[in-house]
């Protein structure tokens, strides 16, 4: 697959169309701003790249559709795309037409009829791009890999970003997951990797999984079996410290005995106790009893105080009346003829007011002895009761020690059944092991289970290896090893052609560290450590010049171009140099030199591999070489450029 033409749509129907040369050099060359990158992003858009990396400027604003001819060994094909909208970062639509007489459409004939997806998966599939899906390692978090054009298209294209590159070899190789793509695919892309690898590789995957499930089973079930007559006897031990096997003896010898033992100990359910039960009843009515004689107790307290009270009440009334009846007893001195009640008793003087007469006194004396003595007859009527009351208080008191007595030694065997309990939950503990281990032991025991897991290996095992010598890794390598031979011999050729440094030596490429490698008096040097943009600039165009030669001498499905995008940048000191291209603007004599030798190599491989490989370079070089000049397909120089100026002013209002 190579490329015949790139054309441009503007908004307003007008094209741009760039026709290059099948199996030749073409060269773009012109003064910087033309448009000369924008073509290696056009074609990489126009293959399928969702991601938009074409220019935003006025000028590629007018543009509606972008597209491309490819040419096939037995067709030709339209790949078109819309152009990205303002703003957007991704486009997915695409167009894609096939035909032998396939001309340049104009832009009513553009309709998006598929996708970038199918779009790869279909120019993939002409270029002769198989079933190519590869398993990731071990380990590794990365899907299965399909090998597509997008893949393909990687080895084909260096922008002037990557061409001068010391740290990156391949497009986009600095990019998230470009990488491990790059590592996946280029040994299928070298013809290491055979087509029907992807769907052995899956089964072989598929195969060990399996096989290491029955092997796994097997080991188990091995072990299990070997230690089950010490595991089961370990569990009759425990069995029988919780209680849930009578002492009578098991023969341990005896495996059947001694499951049917641990099954009637894994079925062991303790007895409901009634004592229990009753227990709490007594503790309930001994408390309410408690609770009663408390009640008593308190009403007796309050009846004792009351008399206490009334004892008191009654001292202090006698000792009032005694003093009053002490001193109307001197009634006993007054003599029978006393004057009366109106004469003073002690001088018979006649008195203005009238005294009580003695009988009075005499009725008042006998009335507070008659109260005295109901006082004094009272007492011991009360003095009883406080006996009483003290004899039931005691009677009480004794009964209510021997409640709380009885209290405590309830609350005592509650503390001890509180142990019975971590008892019970032991012993559920111990019967969910024993019934654990002998669901095990079922299977474990079961010698025809042990024939089958076997068998099972020995076939997941015989699966493994066919698949290995279907799959043949010695071989894979042994290819791999061949193609990066053949790549190193190129590579050291066209190293010594452009006189690079270290180039007198071996030079390879690492597809692990996807970079060249070259063997120094020091050992092994990478290109990251390999000094000047010049020599950066020959290790790329050498390394690629002999990936593409081996995939056309030996028929890889990669397309048969390769596009370099400003390969003589180093050697240009100034925009002035860059602006004329001129070899003359170059410093140095040996540059020169070396600019020439870098397009003659380009022209030497491609005239070589003819007509099966074509090289788009874009360049400010403009070298006075015939065969140069010859190959120069565009010069972009006093004002003409990749999309036309007039393109603005017809460019339609919104």
């Amino acid at each position: 697959m190579q490329i015949r033409s790139i054309i441009l749509y503007s908004k307003s129907g007008e094209k741009r169309a760039l026709d290059f040369r099948l199996g030749e050099l073409n060269i773009v060359t012109g003064t910087s701003q033309t448009g000369k990158s924008a073509l290696l992003d056009i074609v990489d858009f126009c293959l399928g790249r969702d991601e938009a990396t074409l220019p935003i400027s006025p000028i590629f604003n007018t543009v509606a559709w972008y597209a491309v001819i490819l040419q096939l060994p037995d067709t030709h094909i339209l790949a078109a795309r819309p152009a990205p909208r303002p703003g957007a970062k991704f486009v997915t639509n695409a167009m894609l037409e096939v035909g032998n007489d396939l001309g340049i459409p104009e832009l009513p004939d553009l309709r998006v009829n598929t996708d970038s997806t199918q779009l790869r998966q279909q120019l993939g599939g002409r270029i002769g791009i198989g079933d190519t899906r590869s398993e990731p390692a071990p380990g590794s978090l990365l899907s299965p890999l399909s090998a597509n054009l997008g893949h393909a298209v990687l080895l084909c294209l260096q922008n002037q970003d990557e061409v001068a590159s010391k740290r990156a070899l391949f497009h986009r190789q600095n990019e998230r997951s470009i990488p491990e793509s790059l590592k996946a695919t280029i040994p299928y892309f070298l013809g290491a990797v055979p087509e029907d690898q992807a769907a052995l590789q899956q089964q072989l995957t598929q195969a060990k999984r399996a096989l290491r499930r029955a092997e796994n089973d097997l080991k188990a079930a091995q072990e299990a079996n070997q230690s089950i007559e010490a595991r089961l006897e370990s569990l009759l031990g425990e069995a029988r410290v919780h209680g849930l096997l009578p002492d009578s003896s098991v023969d341990t010898s005896d495996r059947t005995a001694v499951i049917e033992a641990l099954k009637q100990a894994a079925s062991f359910r303790p007895t409901p106790d009634n004592a229990d039960e009753e227990q709490r009843r007594q503790e309930i009515l001994l408390t309410e009893q408690a609770s009663a004689l408390r009640r008593q107790l308190r009403s007796l307290a309050e009846e004792r105080q009351l008399l206490n009270d009334l004892e008191t009440e009654a001292a202090g009334y006698t000792g009032a009346v005694a003093r009053g009846m002490s001193r109307l007893s001197a009634l006993n001195l007054v003599p029978d003829g006393f004057p009366g009640e109106h004469s003073c008793p002690l001088c018979g003087s006649e008195l203005d007011e009238s005294d009580p007469t003695v009988a009075d006194m005499h009725a008042t004396l006998a009335d507070l002895r008659g109260q005295l003595d109901s006082v004094q007859t009272v007492q011991p009527r009360r003095e009883q009761a406080l006996r009483e009351i003290e004899q039931t208080a005691m009677r009480l008191r004794e009964q209510l020690r021997g409640i709380e007595g009885a209290l405590s030694i309830i609350a005592e065997q509650r503390s001890q059944q509180a142990g019975l309990l971590g008892q019970v939950e032991a012993q559920a503990y111990t019967r969910g092991r024993i019934s654990a281990y002998l669901g095990q032991i079922n299977t474990a025991s079961d010698s025809g289970h042990l024939q089958r897991l076997e068998s099972d290996v020995a076939v997941a095992q015989r699966l493994v290896q066919g698949l290995e010598e279907q799959l043949d890794t010695e071989t894979i390598d042994d290819k791999l090893t061949n193609g990066l031979s053949y790549l190193s011999g190129k590579m050291t050729g066209h190293a010594r052609t452009l006189k690079l440094e270290h180039g007198d030596r071996l030079v390879r490429l690492d597809l692990k560290k996807l970079t060249v490698v070259a063997d120094t008096l020091e050992g092994i040097t990478e290109l990251l450590r390999i000094g000047s943009g010049k020599n950066h600039v020959g290790y790329h165009v050498a390394a690629h010049l002999a990936l593409h030669q081996y995939f056309v001498a030996n028929s890889r499905p990669v397309p048969r171009f390769l596009m370099l995008d400003q390969p003589t940048q180093p050697y240009y000191p100034s925009d002035m140099a860059k602006q004329r291209g001129r070899l003359e603007d170059i410093a140095l004599d040996e540059d020169r030199v070396t600019v020439t030798r870098l397009f003659e190599l380009m022209h030497q491989v491609v005239r070589e591999l003819s007509p099966n490989f074509q090289v788009i370079v874009s360049d400010h070089a403009d070298l006075p070489h015939e065969w140069y000049q010859d190959s120069v397909r565009y010069n972009w120089r006093n004002g003409e450029k990749l999309i036309p100026t007039t393109w603005l002013e017809e460019q339609p209002t919104p």
